[in-house]
């Protein structure tokens, strides 16, 4: 699972934290707020100590500096505020104007405390809420808020598990390395991309490499080397069965994942979008589907047929999801022919096998698709993905503006069966999609990840990198 570290801003004024009847507030309420914190699924939580700061709060300027040279020297990835009591925002003004301003940030406030018998209250948190927003808001942070809660409420829990997501994703995404071996296929026009606006926006780099020095580096892997042999003992493990298989067909696909890991570590590659046909078929007589199932499988994000946006998409929908389950690389292919709401979700046979359900054999076989053009094109894995839900999505680009569509449905178990990868996909409005898809100019490849929560996240995701969310029903 992917650790992002959250810093935890407890904010409170010494004036309004408790009372004779309360008992000092702001601490207590930090020590609840951790104690959830702690166990969010992903967070590596930052926050000051006791001895850092009085009761582990942030009340004075000078508790706000200090809690500011704690985040930069642990490089926070994100920043959640919360008013313990009624707050002080001019004690958050130097850690606020310290912050990079594409932090995000997320802000809660709690309920108040109790009201003596006499009537004095002991916090009004509510109130001094807004004057905390409002210190954020006026120095250009893009912010979320929670609805006033206390941390054992399920809202705070939920909020905060999807912030951690998408700082996950934010992090990672901002200045990522995409690795572009090959050119996309010549009748693929809809996988424009402008690496111009990739640096200008979000600081990434590409890395273009050419076939023929890819190939080298599978020409330099002898294919009777310890490696070799190894890697294609673990290639018949990973499928169940194998058919169709050619002279030194898995020997090839062993050789074509070495070299691709090579690539990626040499160029410290976080993702790669990769020339799958038909040179590869016409040079070594293999498909790269199933190397692109294993390299997926192992936590090395590779997009088919040099999709470079696609790969960004797996990154983000794979961070967003904490690396808990591989992305899949799809198709949106079809509509069902009975059922209403169902589409297919395919691909050649480049899923994780690990994403196979547990009702169906993994297949390594030739590619269905790419032996159209001729038979020598051994190394698609074939199954039926498992059902549940699933998030969808897809980053696009025009003019200079990043688009994000996504949505939530399920994989249900339903005829007909389909070669390659593939699962029918249940939505509640599938005319609903295809319109939001086309006026956002979706292309014909998307991504599938077996985790809905990766939709929230993704909400968050694209409010704090300034792309535009377009939501499925």
């Amino acid at each position: 699972m992917l650790k992002t570290k959250i810093g935890f801003v407890p904010s409170t004024w010494d004036s309004w934290d408790g009372s004779a009847y309360t008992g000092k507030w702001a601490g207590k309420m930090r020590g609840r707020c951790v104690e959830v914190l702690k166990d969010i699924p992903g967070i590596e939580l930052v926050v000051p100590s006791e001895e850092l700061t009085e009761y582990g709060c942030v009340g004075t300027p000078e508790e706000g500096r200090k809690v500011l040279e704690l985040f930069k020297k642990e490089d926070v990835q994100g920043v959640i505020i919360g008013n313990m009591d009624f707050g002080h925002e001019t004690s958050l003004s130097p850690l606020l104007s310290g912050l990079r301003k594409d932090m995000p940030i997320l802000h809660f406030a709690t309920f108040s405390g109790p009201y003596s018998p006499q009537g004095n209250r002991a916090t009004d948190t509510w109130c001094g809420q807004f004057m905390t927003c409002s210190a954020i808001k006026r120095r250009g942070f893009k912010f979320i808020h929670i609805p006033t809660c206390n941390p054992e409420d399920e809202i705070f829990r939920e909020k905060v598990e999807i912030f951690v997501r998408a700082c996950s994703a934010v992090s990672r995404f901002r200045g990522a390395r995409i690795v572009q071996i090959g050119t996309r296929p010549t009748g693929f026009e809809s996988q424009f991309f402008s690496e111009e606006d990739m640096i200008r926006n979000f600081a990434q780099v590409l890395i273009p490499i050419d076939l023929a020095t890819a190939y080298l580096y599978v020409d330099a892997i002898a294919p009777d080397s310890p490696e070799v042999m190894q890697t294609v003992r673990d290639i018949r493990k990973y499928a169940d069965d194998v058919k169709d298989e050619l002279p030194d067909s898995l020997v090839n696909q062993a050789r074509f994942e070495l070299a691709l890991k090579r690539i990626a570590k040499e160029y410290d590659a976080d993702a790669m979008a990769v020339c799958c046909w038909e040179s590869l078929q016409k040079k070594y007589h293999i498909a790269a589907c199933s190397t692109f199932s294993r390299l997926n499988d192992q936590g090395l994000i590779t997009a088919c047929e040099v999709d470079v946006m696609g790969a960004l998409t797996m990154l983000a929908m794979n961070a967003c999801g904490l690396n808990k389950t591989p992305a899949d690389f799809i198709d949106w292919t079809d509509i069902h022919p009975t059922e209403k709401n169902v589409w297919l979700a395919w691909h050649c046979g480049n899923a994780a096998a690990s994403l196979c359900d547990s009702s169906c054999r993994k297949l390594l076989t030739q590619n269905e698709r790419l032996a159209i053009w001729g038979p020598t094109c051994h190394g698609a894995i074939e199954f039926k993905m498992k059902n549940g839900p699933v998030t969808c999505g897809r980053l696009v680009e025009y003019e200079g503006k990043y688009s994000f569509f996504f949505g939530t449905g399920e994989i249900i178990d339903i005829p007909p069966f389909s070669r390659g990868t593939y699962g029918w996909v249940k939505v509640n409005d599938l005319q609903d999609w295809e319109d939001k898809m086309i006026e956002t100019g979706v292309v014909h490849h998307g991504v599938l990840i077996h985790d809905a929560k990766v939709a929230e996240a993704l909400e968050m995701f694209c409010k704090y990198l300034g792309i535009t969310p377009v939501r499925g029903k």
